[in-house]
């Protein structure tokens, strides 16, 4: 009998507990304005968990993320304070998305610059441009409601954050799951040499992957605008962390090739519902990167010490 691996179930596991302490902690955890404010937090550490699940994958990591999420959030407030059309916003957003994205891409792959280096300097650049862009304080204003109601709206009852990151996470499972283009993901990230000698254009993946990286960055960008109407500058500071922590508590493997969009999924929530509970037990904001970084700690023990096994029990066939 297939003996089942513990950091496949731990996801799960962490979820199952969260909810039950929850429950005993607080008697607002299982309201229905505290369900809507994980809801909403999770709609934008959903959208950079999947595209930081697409780099982590193939080997990669993207540093960018947090700060192409604050600058696309500026741009957004200004259009929108400027009583700019919705389409008009997305025609500019994703561009700066896909743009980012392209650059860290070609900077790794074109220019062989370390995936590290390549996104802390995009990093560095795009939180600069954020701040000249605003002048260094928030943009705000009277911004339109149908602004307003991309993220705070409903449809068919459902409240529209809860159907992106639906349509996000289905989208990224067919893609990873489904697709020719996931499959190479998954090749890349578990022997790049390997992949080219199958044929796989290596660099053409790695590109795509930071750019939906990048993309996704730039929708939570305006999803954040939407959300609190203004442009913040220091928004998106420490997502990338976010982004990690959540593929890392999902099994997504920081050496690329293992894990899935649906541990993605369930690390999400537990992220979610973490920073949630500390916010309902008042715990100071600044003392919740230790927890946060505690979980990455254990997580990534655990997983290791799986691997590890896995690496024995794989000598002892051979």
């Amino acid at each position: 009998m297939k003996k089942i691996e513990v950091s496949k179930l731990l996801p799960v596991i962490m979820l199952i507990v969260l909810i039950v302490i929850g429950s005993q902690l607080s008697e607002s955890f299982f309201t229905l304005s505290n369900l809507s404010n994980i809801v909403q937090y999770a709609v934008e550490s959903a959208f950079i968990g999947i595209g930081m699940t697409f780099v982590l994958l193939i080997g990669g990591i993207d540093l960018s993320v947090g700060s192409v999420l604050a600058f696309a959030s500026v741009v957004s407030a200004k259009m929108a304070l400027e009583s700019m059309s919705i389409p008009l916003i997305l025609i500019v957003v994703i561009p700066i998305g896909l743009g980012c994205g392209a650059v860290n891409g070609l900077l790794v792959t074109r220019f062989r610059i370390e995936p590290f280096m390549a996104t802390l300097a995009m990093m560095m650049i795009m939180r600069a441009c954020t701040f000249l862009f605003t002048g260094g304080g928030p943009l705000t204003g009277s911004v339109q409601d149908s602004f307003k109601q991309i993220i705070k709206g409903d449809f068919l009852g459902v409240q529209n954050g809860i159907w992106y990151v639906l349509i996000a996470f289905v989208a990224a499972f067919l893609i990873l799951d489904r697709t020719r283009f996931g499959r190479h993901i998954y090749a890349v990230g578990g022997g790049e040499e390997t992949a080219k000698l199958f044929g796989v254009q290596t660099d053409r993946v790695k590109l795509c992957a930071y750019m939906i990286s990048g993309l996704l960055a730039a929708l939570s960008g305006l999803f954040i605008a939407a959300r609190i109407g203004i442009g913040e500058p220091r928004s998106g500071q420490s997502y990338e962390m976010t982004a990690i922590t959540i593929c890392v508590v999902g099994g997504i493997s920081m050496l690329g090739g293992k894990g899935n969009i649906l541990g993605t999924f369930v690390g999400t929530m537990v992220v979610c519902m973490i920073s949630n509970l500390m916010n309902l037990m008042n715990i100071d904001t600044n003392a919740q990167p230790i927890v946060t970084g505690i979980i990455i700690l254990v997580t990534t023990l655990i997983v290791s010490r799986e691997v590890g096994k896995s690496r024995k029990h794989l000598v002892k066939e051979i």
